[in-house]
């Protein structure tokens, strides 16, 4: 997992102070704009206005978006697609009517692979 502590960010020099503009690590967009503050920390920053707008994938450690976040796996959606429920299941062909994980026939798993499968 990536060891970095915050989102992407730019720093913003001025005579109030700095500003911080954090961005999803996946998509680049601009998630928030810190206030002006005196000391030149992005750590205090991210911690008080940054952090609550992002989710940290389990898997490569990026920063996301909500929209860039896959919350049924814990990871990014680079890392997890979102995947459409099938219509049949893979392994007995039953049609499936509901969005269920698994089927109602076999019990086979209709989304997302087992993690040890992954690789």
């Amino acid at each position: 997992m990536d060891g970095h502590k915050t989102a992407r960010y730019r720093k913003i020099s001025g005579y109030h102070g700095f500003r911080y503009q954090f961005f999803c690590d996946l998509s680049g967009a601009l998630m928030c704009t810190t206030d002006f503050q005196k000391e030149d920390d992005p750590l205090q920053a991210w911690a008080t206005k940054g952090r609550k707008l992002f989710s940290r994938c389990q898997k490569c450690g990026r920063w996301v978006s909500d929209p860039m976040y896959n919350a049924e796996t814990l990871e990014c959606v680079r890392c997890s697609p979102w995947e459409e429920q099938p219509a049949f299941c893979p392994q007995c062909g039953e049609s499936v009517l509901e969005d269920r994980a698994f089927c109602h026939r076999c019990h086979a798993r209709l989304k997302y692979r087992d993690k040890e499968e992954c690789g």
